[in-house]
């Protein structure tokens, strides 16, 4: 957990929400989530008025916005989701599913991508889709912005054809698209298409065509994945991160740790891909922002004019698992359906060193619960900062 002091700003504090991807990670999200809910007034307004989203994290950001004028409900019905979630609800596990998966990457491999109807992706998550057509109004964003409690809500993709990080955005009038190096903020209105293009982890899921692009997991791309909040008037941040900070350690040689080591599996290198899809960016880009904050700190006037806009300090709290979701998800590998089973073990992804890669698609509910609970417990033991983030202050000293 990073933790950043307050400056007196003369600015309206407007607080974003960071809510990054992480597939089955991403319950963590919702514990976290509830606890905020739990430790503020029952009659308290959505304490996020700008709401930012990146692929599974994109899920929630938009189920928690159509649920703004009701913030307790939301999350709450946010919870409920992730606690009765199965694999199946997630992509198609059937045996014959499976079966024809296998069998066309197969002969994509064998003739060279020859055939007609190449394989678009491993796994088939169109139960997903019905699943967030049954528990998402969209409309009911736009009715949160009308009536003053949300301000804006975005979700970042990737277009396969340019090359681009485009964060599609919903929000109050004024709010100005923007352009940086491979990076867009385009205004629309979100639907469900934008939710699944967010979430397409390359290869498992099938990309989505949005106009006149076909767009991917939104994390392959976002080099800044704080900017959309920042672009959408946010000045203070709340980051909800799905990796314990504590980097590993590299077997040591000289105490004989080196010898011996399996050649990674293709498991082990996927999850060790999707460590760095969705992890590495969110880490360099706090990073930064905290050298800025230092930079800007030391100025006489707390700001820094650059090119079109003006840098200044932006308080903000992550937090982060406070153990290694990696550990808890070995407890749960045999809950995976047979078919998905024989799949994942074909690719080396239920050894021990394939644990990151079971970690995010353990779409689970005893998993899910767990991660849960661990945010949940996390978020409580942060209770003064984020109140203090909130501007909750009051409650901190009720109960001092």
């Amino acid at each position: 957990m990073y933790w950043l002091s307050f400056k007196k700003k003369q600015e309206k504090p407007v607080t974003g929400l960071i809510l990054p991807g992480g597939g089955a990670r991403n319950a963590y999200q919702a514990g976290v989530l509830k606890a905020i809910g739990d430790m503020l007034p029952e009659d308290a307004e959505n304490p996020f008025p700008v709401i930012c989203g990146t692929s599974s994290g994109a899920l929630n950001a938009v189920l928690l916005a159509s649920s703004a004028t009701r913030f307790r409900e939301g999350v709450d019905r946010l919870y409920g989701i992730w606690a009765n979630f199965h694999v199946g609800k997630v992509f198609r596990t059937d045996a014959w599913t499976a079966l024809k998966s296998g069998l066309r990457w197969g002969l994509t491999f064998i003739t060279g991508g020859l055939g007609k109807g190449q394989p678009r992706s491993v796994l088939d998550n169109s139960p997903m889709r019905e699943m967030l057509e049954r528990h998402i109004r969209f409309a009911r964003i736009q009715q949160a912005i009308d009536t003053g409690v949300l301000r804006a809500v975005s979700v970042t993709t990737s277009g396969y054809t340019s090359g681009t990080s485009i964060t599609f955005f919903q929000g109050i009038k004024g709010l100005a698209p923007w352009k940086r190096a491979r990076r867009l903020g385009k205004r629309t209105e979100l639907t469900l298409n934008h939710l699944m293009a967010s979430s397409a982890i390359p290869v498992l899921f099938p990309a989505v065509k949005l106009r006149n692009e076909y767009y991917g997991d939104g994390s392959m791309r976002q080099t800044a994945p704080l900017s959309p909040a920042l672009h959408l008037g946010a000045n203070r941040l709340l980051i909800i991160g799905v990796r314990n900070p504590i980097p590993d350690v590299a077997p040591d040689v000289a105490a004989g740790e080196g010898f011996n080591i399996p050649y990674p599996s293709f498991g082990h290198i996927s999850g060790y891909i999707f460590d760095t899809l969705f992890m590495d960016s969110l880490d360099a880009d706090i990073e930064r922002m905290r050298r800025i904050n230092h930079t800007i700190s030391e100025t006489r006037d707390k700001q820094v004019e650059y090119k079109d806009s003006s840098l200044r300090q932006i308080d903000y709290l992550m937090i982060s698992p406070s153990r290694d979701v990696r550990s808890i998800v070995e407890r749960y590998v045999g809950n995976f359906p047979l078919s998905v089973r024989i799949l994942l073990k074909g690719i080396g992804a239920l050894t021990r060193e394939g644990r990151p890669l079971m970690s995010y698609l353990m779409f689970d509910a005893p998993y899910c619960k767990e991660l849960m609970e661990l945010g949940y417990q996390d978020a409580m033991a942060s209770r003064d900062q984020i109140l203090h983030l909130l501007g909750y202050d009051e409650l901190i000293k009720e109960t001092a």
